[in-house]
């Protein structure tokens, strides 16, 4: 059986009794159609139609203005091919006062879109469309561009995001590709952690201060709210408990204690401690016939008594 073709007379149907299933054939057939507004019925007969008509009328010039555009940026490719070497802008600008830029853009238009002159998603504003064959733009961008009616400062800025979210992304593949095959192995087995499971890992109940922390198998470092958590095996350095000398010519003393023993400030005394100290004041602190001297353990010094 053949199938029947489906003839619709858009002119003698009235405003008012264009169904839902015409209106959606008719804007397949033919593109965008009018009927979105809302306030047809509030108008008298006459200028319901009359406004009716108008509006359909500029969504059809709407429709064609893309196709326009890519008609003349094809045409200056043709002419470009027939004029002498030199001749084809001293033509373009004598005729239609554009630039050498503006030209190029026409043609580039061209070339990206002659073969989406059937298709109804362009955008209408030259403009626009330059900006979009400029930067290689694909059929969903262009699509989207159409729908939503991009003016051009919006194109511009929706594509400068594109290009710096592009942008951004190489430089990080970049970064990427500098790593070694250990690193790069490493870091597929790292796991994000929050700084509760940290103290867990650590075994403390006190929030861990610095950037970075080691356990024998894990390697912990700060990234904003959470740490990484690297699996390297590692040693785990253990300072045994400093064995605390006590007779009468040395002692081994906290740093408060030892300050009150030489008469010295606990500041100047830290300081005296220090390689850079004892080389700015020729020799180790002395002071009351004691003698301090570094010790390993932390917050410690050894006393001497002078001879």
């Amino acid at each position: 059986m053949n199938e029947q073709l489906q003839v619709i007379d858009i002119s003698a149907t009235s405003v008012n009794s264009v169904s839902p299933q015409i209106k959606a054939f008719a804007a397949e057939q033919l593109g965008a159609m009018p009927g979105n507004w809302d306030g047809y019925d509030q108008l008298s007969d006459g200028i319901e139609k009359e406004i009716w008509g108008k509006v359909g009328y500029i969504h059809g010039l709407s429709a064609e203005a893309g196709r326009q555009i890519i008609l003349v940026g094809q045409t200056l490719i043709e002419m470009k091919e027939l004029l002498p070497h030199g001749q084809f802008m001293a033509c373009v600008k004598a005729e239609f006062g554009w630039t050498d830029r503006w030209a190029r853009s026409l043609m580039q238009v061209a070339e990206k879109f002659l073969n989406r002159m059937l298709t109804s998603d362009l955008p209408s504003s030259a403009q626009v469309l330059a900006l979009l064959a400029a930067s290689d733009a694909d059929d969903a961008t262009v699509q989207q561009a159409a729908e939503q009616n991009w003016t051009v400062k919006e194109t511009r800025q929706r594509l400068g995001n594109e290009r710096q979210r592009e942008r951004s992304i190489v430089q990080e593949a970049m970064s990427v590709l500098k790593l070694s095959e250990e690193a790069r192995q490493l870091a597929a087995k790292a796991k994000h952690i929050s700084t509760r499971q940290l103290m867990d890992d650590l075994g403390t109940e006190e929030l861990p201060k610095g950037r970075e922390h080691k356990t024998a198998t894990y390697t912990f470092c700060k990234n904003g709210a959470g740490w990484w958590k690297f699996p390297i095996e590692q040693p785990v350095v253990v300072i045994p408990e400093p064995r605390l000398v006590c007779d009468d010519e040395v002692e081994v003393l906290a740093l408060a204690v030892a300050a009150q023993r030489l008469g010295k400030k606990l500041e100047t005394l830290r300081i005296g401690l220090t390689p850079s100290g004892i080389k700015r004041n020729g020799g180790l602190p002395k002071g009351n016939g004691w003698q301090a001297e570094p010790y390993p353990a932390r917050g410690m010094c050894l006393v001497r008594r002078l001879p």
